[in-house]
C-alpha cells in the first residue's frame, strides 16, 4: 500500500508536465489565418518583408513567376526549414502551394456570387471569398484563404484561365 502511495505523485507530476513540455514545441497554434490576413501571434504578417515580428526563425522570401497567361508573385513563409504558408498574387485561376518538394494546385471558378469552387480530379471545395476553409493536399492539410478574385477569361476557355487571384495558404499539420 505505501508503494502506491509513494508513485502515485511520481504519476501525477508526469501527466502534468507532458502538456507543458509539447506546448514549447507545438508551432501550429503561433500561426492563424483568419479572414484578413495570417497572424503569428496575434501579430499580422507583413508579407512586403522578409522577417517576421517576434519570430527569429522566420523568414519570407518573394519570387516571381513569368508564365504565358500573365506573372505570379509568390511569398513564401519559412521557419527555419519548415514551410508555414504562402501569399499569392497570381494572373491565373489556380491556388498553387509552391513548397519546397512538391506544388499542389487547385483550379479557381466562380460558382455564384462571393462563392467559388477550388477543384482538381479528385477533390471539390466551395469557398466564399475572405473567408477561411481547409482543404486536404496529399494527405496534409492547409487553411486556405483567398481574399480577391476576378475572372477574365470566360469558364468556357481552356484551364488554366487568366484571372486576378490573391490567396493566403497556411499548412496546419
Amino acid at each position: 500500500m505505501k508503494q502506491r502511495l509513494s508513485v502515485k505523485p511520481i504519476i501525477y507530476s508526469i501527466f502534468l508536465s507532458i502538456p507543458i513540455a509539447c506546448s514549447d514545441t507545438n508551432h501550429a497554434s503561433e500561426w492563424l489565418l483568419k479572414n484578413d490576413n495570417l497572424y503569428y501571434k496575434h501579430t499580422a504578417i507583413d508579407w512586403r518583408v522578409e522577417s517576421v515580428d517576434g519570430c527569429k526563425a522566420c523568414f519570407i522570401s518573394q519570387d516571381v513567376v513569368y508564365q504565358p497567361e500573365g506573372i505570379s508573385r509568390y511569398n513564401t513563409l519559412m521557419q527555419g526549414q519548415s514551410w508555414v504558408a504562402v501569399h499569392e498574387l497570381s494572373q491565373i485561376n489556380v491556388v498553387r502551394l509552391k513548397m519546397p518538394d512538391q506544388t499542389p494546385y487547385l483550379y479557381v471558378e466562380r460558382a455564384k456570387g462571393k462563392t467559388l469552387k477550388l477543384f482538381d480530379q479528385q477533390q471539390n471545395y466551395s469557398i466564399k471569398i475572405g473567408e477561411v476553409t481547409s482543404v486536404n493536399f496529399n494527405n496534409q492539410r492547409f487553411n486556405i484563404l483567398i481574399k480577391k478574385f476576378e475572372e477574365v477569361d470566360k469558364q468556357s476557355a481552356a484551364l488554366p484561365r487568366r484571372a486576378m487571384l490573391e490567396f493566403i495558404a497556411l499548412k496546419i499539420d
